[in-house]
């Protein structure tokens, strides 16, 4: 590749002060930085990777959309019978990164992953787009396609029946209750700023932190 792609060309002007007086929290610094996202109008400020392992140990990723962040960790969405959720289900556990570009920042967690209560996904569902709703009632994640018209033809026919489309039985909701959580904030000279947070224990509220080298 050529050493003259452009790189980290986003924002260094940010101030962000938390590098220096870290605080106890690295779920509510999060939330702060996604809030920051939103208003310095990132262009997919929820977009994240999801990593996951098979049982024999080989990892796979994709991007997907965080749904929520609550006083546990990240919430998102996924059917069990797709290959992160058969991934998940094999070993709980993942990790996720999050990067924009626009502010060089990017954080990455790591933990356990919990399935959400039929009650929790159904509300996640619920706000669903109808086109969506229609979209992962008629699709089978991660099987072959036989006929991508006739998948499309079902997915309109569904939306525009009005019909309320009820939560597919396999679409649920998941919870990656962080372990590690690490802020950075990237520098066109390669001194990055990096923390990191660490806890000994899911249910534990006692965050260690400490800043790593670039």
């Amino acid at each position: 590749m050529s050493e003259n792609v452009p790189t980290l060309s986003g924002d260094t002007s940010l101030r962000l002060r938390e590098f220096d007086a870290p605080p106890a929290d690295p779920l509510g610094l999060l939330r702060e930085w996604l809030d920051g996202a939103l208003r310095r109008e990132v262009r997919e400020p929820f977009a994240a990777v999801l990593a996951t392992v098979d049982g024999a140990g080989r990892p796979s990723t994709r991007v997907l959309l965080a749904k929520d962040l609550d006083e546990r960790g990240l919430v998102f969405t996924s059917s069990r019978g797709s290959r992160k959720g058969q991934e998940l289900a094999a070993r709980p556990s993942a990790a996720m990164t999050f990067y924009w570009r626009e502010t060089l920042q990017q954080i990455t967690l790591s933990g356990a992953i919990e399935e959400l209560t039929a009650a929790e996904s159904d509300a996640l569902f619920a706000r669903r787009p109808p086109a969506a709703q229609a979209a992962t009632a008629v699709s089978r994640q991660s099987r072959p396609l036989d006929d991508e018209a006739e998948l499309r033809e079902r997915a309109r026919a569904l939306t525009e029946s009005g019909r309320p489309v009820p939560r597919p039985a396999e679409w649920t909701g998941y919870r990656l209750v962080p372990r590690t959580v690490e802020f950075w904030y990237g520098s066109p000279d390669r001194l990055h700023r990096r923390l990191v947070y660490e806890r000994p224990a899911p249910d534990t509220q006692n965050w260690t932190h400490r800043r790593l080298q670039p």
